[in-house]
């Protein structure tokens, strides 16, 4: 059963260094991890040596990171293996761009944009501008650069698999530029795309663009190593869909996904339990591999150690696929900031009992 978490590079040294993975990895062996995923796109750039980023962002790594210098997915692949870790590549950054990142500056006919022809959506009640922007999925060099970038990993290392999360998506603000209104005005016989973006219209038709992508970069995936796990992250369906043009159920029902991994990132234990319960999530388990993302905490939201213990057993009881914690630094440490509290050994052991497997 799968036991699996998050290997970050914001908030965590352990991928800094081969001393800090080696160690780190034999923790999580330890306590019966048997699954990590390391984060290898960020911020508009690869972590890992990339013939295809560099072509486009004009760097093969991310500039000024402990990275240079070194492959550190070779080097994870090589420490996990002896440990009979599965290794799966994590596309943490999807489709999301920091504005002022090369490829965002050097490509601006690639970022979709809002209404207002803005690169950054409008948030919150009041009105922050979301400090990403986002790679189109409707254009074709947008949906080469993925593919060919998921392909290369493929490829080059032997991975169990690639994993696509929640910013894998296409923010339902987003798409009014004018390639993807073009676009929409062709495949609806000149009509202009409505002006609320919360339409059912335009909900379908978006969504179906990102499903497109989604279908290039399986089939693509599966003609370079039949193999490969195609893994997905997403959060919960109506969010999901509706918010982010990610349908995820269809994904499921027209074979694009091998394995399911739901973020259900909830403090309290009824909103946890009650998303478990979905109609999609049990149709969804029934067809597939369906795990549950459970947060361990972040950086500047601790969470307590009998919550994630309650969270794992529920999980387990449930008989899903396993479990995956975001992230490996909150994993071991209770709190974070202001000051880092370590959750002690016997704490780990009780709460994942690597005796026992999840499910």
């Amino acid at each position: 059963m799968l036991k699996a978490v998050w290997l970050t590079n914001i908030d965590s040294a352990v991928m800094n260094s081969r001393k800090d993975l080696a160690e780190g990895l034999q923790r999580l062996s330890e306590l019966g991890f048997n699954t990590i995923y390391p984060v290898v796109w960020q911020r508009g750039y690869t972590l890992y040596p990339s013939q295809v980023a560099q072509q486009l962002t004009g760097s093969a790594l991310l500039p000024n990171s402990p990275f240079v210098g070194r492959d550190v997915l070779a080097e994870i692949l090589e420490l996990a293996h002896p440990l009979k870790m599965r290794t799966i590549p994590w596309f943490e950054y999807g489709l999301m761009v920091p504005p002022k990142s090369t490829i965002a500056i050097n490509n601006r006919d690639l970022l979709t944009l809002d209404i207002n022809e803005n690169s950054q959506r409008i948030q919150g009640a009041n009105g922050e501008l979301d400090p990403n922007a986002w790679l189109n999925p409707c254009h074709y060099r947008v949906r080469k650069f993925m593919v060919d970038m998921i392909v290369e990993v493929v490829k080059k290392y032997p991975v169990a698999g690639i994993q696509l999360d929640d910013h894998f998506c296409f923010p339902q603000e987003m798409g009014y530029d004018k390639f993807s209104q073009q676009l929409f005005q062709q495949h609806n016989f000149g009509d202009m795309a409505p002006i609320e973006h919360d339409s059912e219209v335009w909900v379908e038709w978006g969504a179906a663009q990102l499903t497109e992508l989604l279908q290039q970069i399986v089939s693509a995936v599966k003609s370079a190593r039949r193999d490969c796990i195609v893994s997905i992250s997403p959060n919960p369906l109506t969010f999901s869909r509706n918010r982010y043009l990610a349908d995820w159920q269809k994904w499921q029902e027209l074979g694009l996904m091998d394995e399911l991994v739901l973020q259900v990132y909830r403090d309290r234990i009824d909103a946890f339990e009650l998303e478990l319960t979905k109609p999609e999530v049990q149709a969804a388990r029934l067809k597939i591999p369906t795990s549950i993302g459970i947060l361990a905490g972040l950086r500047t939201r601790p969470i307590p150690s009998p919550i994630l213990k309650e969270q794992v057993a529920i999980v387990s009881a449930g008989q899903f696929s396993g479990l995956a914690c975001f992230f490996y630094e909150t994993l071991f440490h209770e709190q974070l900031a202001p000051n880092p509290i370590s959750r002690t050994k016997s704490q780990l052991f009780d709460i994942f009992d690597p005796t026992s497997p999840v499910g």
